[in-house]
């Protein structure tokens, strides 16, 4: 598979991502190729990004457009499979959001079959972009403009957003996951054509340590079916309370918009996991999360225990997919729906607390 994974190119650990993905790959004896196309565009350092996001559009976006047409032919030349291309969709310059059109140029040379954008939390992206590990000018000017939480959430969504756009464009799947999730889910995507991609959602604001170890024990066997979009990859920072009232509204908005539109409007299905026999009650984020879903008709499962309303199964969740029990559910998928399992090495999967 060739994925193009975009993201803001600065504030992210998505190096450190991709290349625990390609040690994935090397343990399960697959060969990920990646091409990465800021440095190319820079000859790995030879020329300033700054001195090219400094020149006119015209120039960048025939540099651009070059690398492009190059990474392509590298990749038909040598018969790559397993391919990931890191490209930006936008760049933050002199308080400005650069919106890079190159989608037509992408899928006549590079020709990708899915489109990830890496995310992280917006407060470990301002401690990064604050305190860069190397002295490269272009980031020394990110910190220097000191930018908001609200300007960083902004500049997350227009990434999001455009490279929703060339997707559609290209008539590829479009996907968004956290650098924080296991490297198993960006190498799932290189390697599996067509994966089942599942939202885990669970309560996140009642949840005792037991109980957030039982979803932790389901969220984890149910990555033997598929590719998991698990939100507390993104949590809410410890300094949230402190926040401004401006900066607590952007954080609240993104994150109900990150995970009603770019988590459930996208996978295949949303896993409800409510394992509580009696209180709390239903989370709201986990109910509204389910409507979103029957309203983009996705799949709808639910891990309940018995004795609570028949309603549930009537507005949010389709008929025979409420169990009691999590094994019930897995039995379900191996029974019923025949899920096959993906097989492989993932030991450099997150450490869950179990």
């Amino acid at each position: 598979m060739r994925v193009l994974v975009t993201g803001m190119i600065a504030g992210m650990d998505d190096a450190g991502y991709i290349d625990k993905v390609v040690q994935l790959g090397a343990k399960n004896q697959r060969d990920i190729k990646v091409f990465n196309a800021i440095n190319e565009f820079t000859k790995h350092g030879k020329k300033s990004l700054e001195r090219l996001l400094g020149t006119t559009d015209y120039v960048f976006e025939l540099t651009r457009e070059r690398e492009y047409e190059r990474i392509g032919y590298e990749i038909q030349k040598n018969g790559y499979q397993d391919v990931i291309i890191r490209a930006p969709a936008t760049v933050e310059w002199n308080r400005i959001n650069r919106k890079f059109k190159d989608q037509r140029y992408i899928r006549d040379f590079i020709k990708p079959d899915m489109i990830v954008t890496l995310i992280d939390a917006e407060w470990l992206i301002q401690q990064k972009i604050d305190a860069p590990i190397t002295a490269d000018p272009f980031l020394k000017a990110l910190k220097d403009r000191n930018h908001t939480l609200y300007e960083i959430l902004s500049w997350m969504n227009e990434e999001v957003s455009l490279s929703e756009d060339w997707a559609k464009y290209m008539n590829i799947p479009h996907y968004v996951i956290a650098v924080g999730e296991p490297p198993e889910c960006l190498y799932k995507f290189v390697t599996t054509p067509n994966p089942w991609v599942v939202y885990a959602s669970y309560s996140m604001t009642y949840a005792t340590p037991e109980m957030r170890k039982e979803v932790n024990r389901v969220i984890h066997r149910l990555r033997d079916y598929a590719i998991v979009i698990d939100p507390q990859t993104v949590e809410i920072g410890a300094t949230y309370a402190k926040e401004s009232t401006a900066n607590k509204e952007a954080i609240y908005a993104y994150t109900v918009h990150r995970d009603l539109h770019w988590y459930v409007g996208k996978v295949h299905a949303v896993v409800a996991i409510h394992p509580y026999p009696e209180r709390p009650p239903l989370s709201a984020g986990m109910m509204d999360e389910l409507g979103h879903a029957r309203d983009y008709m996705k799949a709808r499962y639910m891990i309940f225990p018995k004795g609570f309303s028949p309603f549930t199964t009537d507005s949010y969740i389709e008929k025979g997919h409420l169990f009691e029990t999590a094994d019930e559910f897995f039995k379900y998928l191996e029974t019923v729906e025949k899920r096959p399992k993906f097989v492989g090495d993932y030991q450099l999967q997150a450490n869950l607390k179990l």
